[in-house]
């Protein structure tokens, strides 16, 4: 009789912070600045481009200043008067850091979530947004 030998593949996943990482929160004043010396339509980055032209397309500023509220960055945004396009790439500036992923994550974990109960037939009535 032979044997079944099954394989299980496993997968391990692991995060190790490097020393002399700085843990300190972003300088959102050092954020502005860098965007205002960023030309990000010049920039062939695989992620960055695809996620401004989500933004601009399919946002309005009063949905971008929700994310931005939700990160806790939408004062700054405000007080400093930035217009769609400004918004839009501190927004990514902003996520694309490594130190945020786990609030991005989340942030659009929670999205995905209020976009499914908006499309219930009964939970839609529940949902706010």
């Amino acid at each position: 009789m032979a044997e079944n030998n099954k394989s299980s593949d496993n997968i391990f996943f692991s995060l190790m912070e490097e020393e002399g990482e700085d843990n300190n929160e972003l300088d959102l004043s050092d954020m502005l600045n860098e965007i205002y010396k960023c030309d990000f339509t010049n920039k062939n980055d695989d992620l960055i481009i695809p996620q401004i032209i989500n933004y601009r397309e399919n946002f309005t500023v009063k949905e971008l200043l929700l994310i931005c509220d939700y990160y806790g960055i939408a004062k700054e945004l405000k007080s400093n008067k930035c217009n769609k396009c400004e918004i839009i790439e501190f927004l990514v500036i902003f996520e694309s850091h490594s130190m945020n992923s786990e609030i991005v994550f989340k942030r659009q974990n929670l999205w995905f979530y209020i976009n499914e109960l908006k499309n219930d037939k009964f939970m839609k009535k529940y949902v706010l947004l």
